[in-house]
């Protein structure tokens, strides 16, 4: 269900790149708040073109789920288990970030290498990947509920 009123309409330029040290430091803190638990998913090119081949599609967007049917007993001991976490300021925004991978599965994640500019000083730059590929990773670009575009379905409710 949508916080807010929408601002525009969805147009096919949501989506920002992220840097890599901010897309590793939000994982960590997810890592950290969810120990043993999914860190990443993969979807092929071929379901993701499928998608994206379909008439009007502008993009993708990535739900959170869970198998899991919860009785009566468990929903209570979460509700107060997430009033607790947000009394003592322990909930952040959770991210997803989205990043290309290869055949052998291997993320294709912008390398950093410590350079020296024309006045000396070392600085940290975005390095190309060994096969010399530009690499980019993104976040979500517009939550839901809240964000522009938010639908109001099944998924939502």
């Amino acid at each position: 269900m949508e916080t807010q009123n929408r601002q525009h309409p969805i147009d096919g330029t949501e989506g920002n790149p992220i840097d890599s040290k901010i897309a590793a430091a939000w994982t960590t803190n997810y890592r950290i708040m969810n120990p043993n638990e999914t860190i990443s998913y993969f979807f092929g090119n071929q379901i993701i073109q499928q998608i994206l081949s379909q008439p009007d599609c502008l993009g993708i967007r990535i739900y959170y789920a869970n198998e899991l049917r919860l009785n009566w007993f468990q929903r209570i001991v979460i509700t107060i288990s997430n009033f607790l976490r947000w009394i003592v300021g322990a909930y952040g925004v959770k991210h997803l970030i989205l990043v290309g991978s290869d055949k052998d599965g291997i993320d294709q994640i912008p390398e950093e290498v410590p350079t020296m500019d024309p006045a000396g000083s070392q600085k940290t730059m975005m390095a190309m990947s060994f096969n010399k590929q530009n690499y980019i990773m993104g976040e979500q670009a517009s939550p839901c509920p809240g964000g522009a575009g938010c639908p109001d379905n099944k998924l939502t409710s």
